[in-house]
């Protein structure tokens, strides 16, 4: 089974708010960060599903939080691919401190590959290779090396 390192870095002084806490928007921020270095790692760069013609639509996406990271906190987004069935893409992430070990944030999002039309797209039928690589990943959470 493949493997994918976590996302990580350190909370920037722009995401916190005048409680000195992360403002919950930027966790939606952080979760995108981390899908695009998930499909990097993948062997699948934005760039090149762009360059393709596809899409990656986001249809929802929720969070839940349990502890606020502050300013400079070091953190690390751990993912899974959860449901990929060539249309439609699952993630559940988890947000958690390396300096305190604890949960900050789960989440969840669903997304829908689609055409430059926003047509949704059949990965298996139309790009094989790409449906491929996504199904090897599929239940597959970051680790730490």
């Amino acid at each position: 089974m493949n493997t994918l390192k976590p996302y990580e870095r350190s909370v920037f002084y722009y995401e916190t708010d005048k409680m000195g806490v992360v403002h919950h928007s930027n966790y939606i921020r952080i979760f995108d960060e981390t899908r695009v270095d998930y499909l990097q790692q993948a062997g699948i760069p934005f760039e090149m599903i762009e360059e393709l013609g596809i899409l990656l639509h986001t249809l929802s996406v929720h969070s839940e939080f349990k502890r606020p990271l502050v300013f400079a906190e070091p953190f690390a987004v751990y993912m899974t691919m959860t449901k990929f069935n060539g249309t439609t893409l699952e993630l559940d992430y988890r947000i958690q401190s390396r300096k305190t070990g604890e949960v900050n944030v789960t989440g969840h999002s669903v997304h829908c590959f689609t055409d430059m039309d926003m047509k949704p797209i059949r990965m298996r039928n139309k790009f094989p290779e790409l449906y491929q690589n996504l199904k090897e990943y599929l239940n597959c959470e970051a680790a730490d090396n």
